[in-house]
């Protein structure tokens, strides 16, 4: 059964945001998927290293933007491309994908990951996905991998699970409803109840049943979908200027979530329970998470660095030109970013705000820093 699974899954890597959370060290000619985050290696290069055991490396392919094309090509030459002319949020970038592999192969099954996935029991999470892979090419749901929550988080959405629909060890659940990131109070409701899942944004389906999702619920965007499929089916090099076309057409109630746009309506849609660890590298505070720490619960990586009476402080640097000593005294809770031309610091509850320094850059007109 995994080997027939292994010949029919594509992978397609979400992979088009630019990761401004992560300045000064992610920049425009180097997007936050090619940052060694967690591991000396690319977090784009991990995603695809923790999936190659059930997914055929020729069966890969990342979902970008024109303009990340090349530092991703750099660092994954031997990986497909789906590129969007234009940023339309996670919906029209879902149905592309679908189109173009539909066009490789009409029985594809289609796994949707980001690159910004943190998985301490990789072995773990590849049972999952088999459990998912195989539930989408016998049942046709589209299935979504949901967290069992560890902790009332804020950050995420939430699934409420519904009947089960099978008996097995890793359990799938139809879904009740979609809840977007709640309060404190409510997310400890969540937890308690035992009934929600975190939304981890991983998709499990035939590309086929997802497109005629999005028919069902995103007509506009649909319709555009098949004129590029058209030109696809056509050979025609008109391909790249449709696709164009299409995108920049589309209305803003169309350029949305796949969430938002379709999963929330849809009745085809089912969750499997994932009993394994997660973390969503999302910001500077994520490495407290995943990466080990020193006597003073501080996080310390690349960087020559002596504290007193400094404690859970993440202290990162990439800088070539000299190594810099940072030293701290008296400081907690801080996150000090050292690269060879900027140095970022701010409270660890703040590592969420860090594009607004991207922002008040670009307003500045200092894009050296970009």
């Amino acid at each position: 059964q995994q080997g027939v699974s292994k010949m029919a899954v594509y992978a397609v890597i979400m992979a088009g945001g630019s990761g401004t959370r992560f300045w000064p060290v992610s920049r425009q000619s180097i997007p936050k998927q090619c940052l060694h985050i967690t591991s000396h290696k690319s977090m784009i290069r991990e995603t695809v290293d923790r999936l190659i055991p059930i997914i055929e490396r020729d069966k890969f392919y990342v979902a970008t933007g024109n303009h990340l094309y090349e530092p991703i090509r750099q660092d994954m030459p031997d990986i497909g491309f789906i590129l969007e002319p234009v940023a339309k949020n996670t919906a029209p970038c879902i149905g592309l994908s679908m189109i173009h592999l539909l066009h490789k192969d009409p029985d594809a099954i289609v796994l949707l990951e980001t690159a910004d996935h943190y998985y301490q029991d990789e072995e773990l999470y590849r049972q999952h996905l088999l459990e998912a892979i195989n539930h989408a090419a016998t049942h046709n749901n589209i299935c979504l991998i949901g967290i069992k929550p560890s902790y009332p988080a804020t950050g995420y959405g939430y699934i409420q699970q519904g009947n089960p629909v099978n008996e097995h060890e890793i359990r799938i659940f139809e879904v009740q409803k979609f809840v977007e990131k709640p309060n404190i109070d409510v997310a400890k409701q969540y937890v308690s109840s035992g009934e929600y899942l975190w939304n981890s944004g991983m998709f499990i389906a035939r590309a086929q049943v997802m497109l005629d999702e999005i028919a069902l619920y995103m007509p506009h965007l649909y319709a555009g979908l098949m004129k590029i499929q058209s030109a696809i089916k056509k050979a025609d090099k008109s391909v790249n200027t449709v696709t164009q076309q299409v995108f920049k057409s589309l209305p803003p109630e169309e350029a949305v979530s796949i969430d938002f746009g379709v999963m929330e309506k849809s009745k085809n849609v089912v969750v499997v329970e994932g009993i394994f660890h997660w973390d969503d590298v999302g910001s500077w505070a994520s490495m407290d998470k995943i990466m080990p720490k020193d006597d003073n619960e501080n996080v310390v990586n690349g960087a020559e660095y002596t504290g007193i009476e400094s404690s859970r402080n993440i202290i990162y640097s990439t800088s070539k030109r000299s190594k810099r000593l940072i030293t701290l005294l008296g400081v907690h809770d801080m996150v000090i970013v050292d690269t060879d031309d900027a140095v970022m610091i701010c409270p660890k509850g703040k590592t969420e705000d860090v594009k607004k320094i991207v922002d008040k850059l670009r307003q500045q007109g200092m894009q050296g820093y970009l």
